[in-house]
């Protein structure tokens, strides 16, 4: 056999087999036409839900944004019950970032409206998704701590405001305003050394009239 009539007759082959097959899924396609029909769109409907649920989520993003948005500008205004209200909304209908968000803006309305319970559950309920939204820790932990002030609990209100302390980078002014601060809850609490602990920080590493207040403070627990 030649070598051209060996190509020719193995391009044969293959197209017998292509042909064989073809033919073959064809008749098992027709015997298994219902399940053919049901797995395509089995398919379709899948492909359709994560398009939906794309879209949706997309949508529902920008839609929680647009609520916050409006939301904080009204508390920004002093509209504390209606933008509490909105914030309540988001937090209800929306998860994620949005979501804790709401929480935590909600409770510095109640912390305006002088509602410390309300505020210091809210701030907790921030406080417990606050590992995966991390934002608002500091300022959360301050305003939880003057809730609980508001509440005449000042060991808790003082704990708070330490832990404030830890997660404000000491560039920030409210570094050594929430150090006073737990001082002074710690001394209303009766915890003198750690009254004394926090004054003595600011009275260090603080400025101006804080600075002299704190080590007035300390001074006199001494």
């Amino acid at each position: 056999m030649t070598t051209t009539t060996a190509r020719r007759a193995k391009k044969n082959l293959n197209q017998d087999q292509l042909v064989t097959t073809t033919f073959r899924l064809t008749e098992w396609a027709q015997a298994h036409f219902n399940q053919v029909i049901i797995g395509v769109v089995a398919l379709v409907a899948v492909v359709a839900v994560l398009v939906f649920v794309a879209n949706s989520r997309e949508s529902g993003a920008k839609q929680a944004e647009r609520e916050m948005g409006s939301a904080i500008t009204m508390m920004g205004q002093g509209q504390y019950a209606t933008a509490k209200e909105n914030f309540q909304q988001v937090a209800d209908r929306f998860g994620g970032a949005q979501g804790a968000s709401a929480r935590f803006f909600k409770a510095e309305c109640e912390l305006h409206q002088n509602d410390y319970k309300a505020a210091a559950d809210d701030y907790d309920a921030y406080l417990a998704r606050v590992k995966d939204y991390p934002m608002f820790e500091g300022s959360a932990l301050m305003g939880k701590a003057l809730a609980l002030e508001g509440l005449g609990n000042y060991l808790e209100a003082a704990n708070s405001m330490a832990a404030a302390v830890d997660k404000i980078d000491v560039k920030d002014p409210r570094h050594f305003d929430a150090a006073y601060s737990a001082g002074e809850f710690y001394q209303h609490a009766g915890h003198q050394a750690d009254a004394i602990k926090f004054f003595d920080l600011v009275a260090k590493d603080g400025t101006g009239d804080l600075k002299e207040r704190a080590t007035v403070s300390a001074a006199l627990l001494k």
